[in-house]
């Protein structure tokens, strides 16, 4: 019998995690398998989620639930629930997303069913907002749609499902930085014990570079739910904490540079012709977005390399995306 652990890193979510446990608890018994737990990992909170992670563990206690602590940042977490939490298969949701509550058995389900599978991830759906948006948040919306772009190769980490989680050991990753001065820089935007951020974007090339391109895969039918960017200062945000990211690919990782065509989506101009006459116009403002982030990052990072410049944490919080949930 297949070991299945949810896993659910947590840090300053209170407005969102009792929601999102919830969903994830009618999820596990949607599946009626027995072998499975949620584990929730609190690192770095300074607000009253373990309280309300702790509460949710003492009121239902019809789901195998721990509650862990581990150093601030996702992978931090991540890695203390693998190590701690040995299984078959590891699911990870977001803490500030909910999920469909058939969602974990498909994502599952794809995985037992292709032996070739490593990665199964849920589509993310906008949760519905008022009627007077700005403009950045039908921006999100759309880009959100997944529309206007080619295929996507990569997954995001709202929600996904492996059988072979791996990140390097922070010394592993500080040993790689501090090679050369050119890669060495990046660590600049780094928090102490925390040197990767971002799950997917490590992952996706260590799966497509061992297992094969085909070895990730977004299943038909599993969603989560999580609010879309709508504010300038979000965007630029979330495109500047993605793109060093990358950097630090490309730099301290080099043997995984020649997948990035497959780590980038671009924009699909045949299904930008058959778009309605509004979306063409926020596609274009939002590639003319990116393309102004773009240059004020690689200023950035120029600036970077002198000592009296201290760039801004790599991970700053987009608050649209922080609302409560519904």
């Amino acid at each position: 019998m297949k070991k299945i652990v949810i896993g659910l890193p947590a840090r300053n979510e209170e407005r969102a995690i009792t929601k999102s446990l919830s969903s994830i608890r009618e999820a596990m018994l949607f599946t009626k398998r027995p072998n499975m737990m949620l584990v929730v990992c609190l690192n770095g909170c300074i607000d009253n989620t373990p309280k309300l992670a702790n509460d949710f563990k003492q009121e239902y206690p019809d789901i195998q639930c721990e509650v862990i602590e581990s150093t601030e940042g996702l992978v931090n977490a991540q890695r203390e629930i693998v190590k701690k939490f040995p299984a078959d298969i590891h699911i990870f949701p977001d803490s500030d997303n909910t999920i469909e509550i058939n969602s974990l058995e498909l994502l599952i389900s794809e995985l037992e069913n292709d032996s070739k599978l490593v990665v199964a991830y849920a589509k993310t759906i906008p949760l519905a907002v008022p009627n007077n948006l700005s403009i950045f948040h039908k921006i999100g919306l759309l880009y959100d749609s997944q529309n206007l772009l080619t295929k996507r190769y990569y997954f995001h980490g709202r929600l996904f499902a492996t059988k072979d989680w791996y990140i390097p050991e922070n010394e592993d990753v500080v040993l790689r930085a501090t090679q050369t001065k050119y890669t060495s820089e990046l660590l600049k935007y780094c928090k102490k014990d925390i040197f990767l951020y971002a799950d997917d974007i490590f992952m996706s090339s260590y799966v497509m570079n061992k297992y094969g391109i085909d070895a990730i895969r977004q299943v038909e039918g599993a969603h989560c739910f999580s609010w879309s960017v709508g504010s300038y200062r979000d965007w630029w945000n979330t495109y500047r904490r993605r793109n060093i990211e990358m950097e630090k690919m490309y730099r301290w990782f080099p043997e995984y540079n020649h997948l990035w065509p497959y780590l980038n989506r671009r924009t699909d101009w045949s299904k930008w012709f058959r778009a309605s006459f509004p979306n063409k116009l926020r596609w274009f403002l939002f590639l003319s977005m990116r393309g102004w982030f773009f240059i004020k990052l690689k200023a950035e990072l120029f600036m970077a390399k002198f000592e009296w410049f201290k760039p801004a944490e790599q991970w700053q919080v987009t608050l649209t995306t922080k609302n409560e949930l519904k």
